[in-house]
């Protein structure tokens, strides 16, 4: 079973202080029951944001390169440089009941050169999304006409989910295996596929239903109240092997929310 968690009474301030927030994002332009939010589009530059964009750290924006690749513009996400922490995400905030558009679909692709020189400090490398929620906790405050930041330029949230995709290295890049997982903010961890050798190197289509996930993690939530306040892009934690300049760690593709 699940444990309860309960909100800190610091992030409960945190959310207490709307007075001081930006506008709701707008609204997200839906095609046949389908929202992109994440393409990303032509002419987006990670490095002049402003919103619903945000960014985490801010200094990270040299991590995040749109690239096109045989004519498919998508997202690079590059590997922590000397001195840089690991762990960094670029999303867009939004504001979508959970129940509406429950399925998220995406694609993405680990680069396989992250998988050799051995396992390092022993933490996954890979890339994430990393979806943020509101409204369902018992105890959130609730939210009206006015929005804020959170910690480390993250909009402000009281649930968070990281689909993680990645692994650990061995002096073989070959050898290694990659897994899919969900980890709460709270470090609960439900795998998604298990470890698997030779995920690495292609193209991975995904889908999955965020309601389901959300209320496996937290079942005594009100999931009426859940609104998806933003989804991410990002690395995992583990440091990959030194190179200049720095490895891509993959690619990201299409983070779109359907009904």
């Amino acid at each position: 079973m699940i444990p309860k968690k309960r909100i800190s009474l610091a992030l409960l301030a945190a959310l207490a202080l709307a007075a001081c927030a930006d506008k709701p994002p707008p609204a997200l332009n839906t095609v046949g029951g389908r929202a992109l939010v994440f393409g990303p589009e032509p002419g987006f530059d990670p490095a002049r944001l402003s919103p619903p964009w945000w960014r985490s750290p801010q200094r990270a924006a040299n991590r995040f390169v749109p690239v096109d690749l045989e004519g498919r513009l998508v997202m690079r996400v590059d590997a922590a440089g000397a001195g840089q922490t690991t762990v960094s995400a670029i999303g867009r905030q939004i504001d979508v009941p959970i129940l509406a558009m429950p399925y998220m679909h995406w694609a993405w692709y680990l680069e396989p050169g992250l998988f050799v020189g051995g396992p390092g400090d022993g933490l996954d490398r890979g890339l994430r999304i990393t979806v943020g929620f509101y409204g369902g906790h018992p105890r959130s405050p609730q939210l009206t006409d006015r929005w804020f930041g959170g910690p480390d330029g993250m909009p402000a949230h009281d649930r968070r989910l990281d689909i993680t995709f990645g692994g650990v290295g061995q002096p073989r890049g070959e050898d290694a295996t990659q897994r899919m997982a969900a980890v709460s903010d709270q470090g609960i961890r439900q795998e998604l596929r298990g470890p698997a050798f030779g995920q690495s190197g292609e193209w991975k289509l995904e889908a999955l239903d965020i309601a389901r996930l959300y209320g496996t993690f937290w079942p005594h939530d009100r999931l009426e109240r859940v609104r998806i306040v933003f989804l991410g892009v990002g690395g995992l934690p583990g440091r990959v092997p030194a190179a200049t300049p720095p490895l891509p760690l993959g690619y990201v593709a299409e983070v779109s929310l359907t009904r």
